[in-house]
């Protein structure tokens, strides 16, 4: 078993992950992966309802986004991660799960501006890699900063 066992250092802590472990994170990752697209549904959804009323495209977009983050966030505190764990004031976990999606548009964009621009990717293919990268990133910062547990 310690040859699956990795140790890391961490400020005098010895921390071990075994296979076991992120085994056992499976579950979740798939919950979040399910919230992610019901997320990105309702954005999408509202988006393009609302320019086809007529409205400006940024401002759509802003609302479909800003409704999708607020679905993201409740189906996350609720089925995915365990928020009382955190034991953080829903105003701070709501701001730290924004500014981790926030985080991942930062991320999104500059693997896009990179693949493009620096590697010569067609669009799609970047947005793609961008996307896998940006869920990562979000779903370990939440995961292990956000609703991490408090002792």
């Amino acid at each position: 078993m310690d040859a699956l066992v990795r140790r890391l250092d961490i400020g005098g802590e010895t921390h071990a992950f075994a296979l076991r472990d992120r085994i056992q994170m499976l579950p979740q990752l798939s919950r979040y992966a399910v919230v992610s697209l019901l997320a990105l549904a309702v954005d999408y959804s509202v988006y393009l309802s609302l320019v086809s009323a007529g409205m400006k495209a940024a401002l759509a977009g802003m609302i479909g986004y800003s409704l999708g983050l607020l679905l993201h966030f409740v189906l996350s505190a609720c089925f995915v991660f365990d928020a009382a764990a955190a034991r953080k004031a829903p105003v701070r976990l709501f701001g730290e799960f924004a500014l981790s999606g926030m985080a991942g548009l930062a991320v999104t964009t500059i693997v896009i501006a990179t693949a493009t621009d620096g590697v010569g990717l067609p669009a799609l293919p970047a947005k793609i890699l961008a996307t896998g990268t940006s869920f990562l990133l979000v779903y370990s910062l939440r995961r292990g900063v956000v609703f991490a547990a408090r002792r």
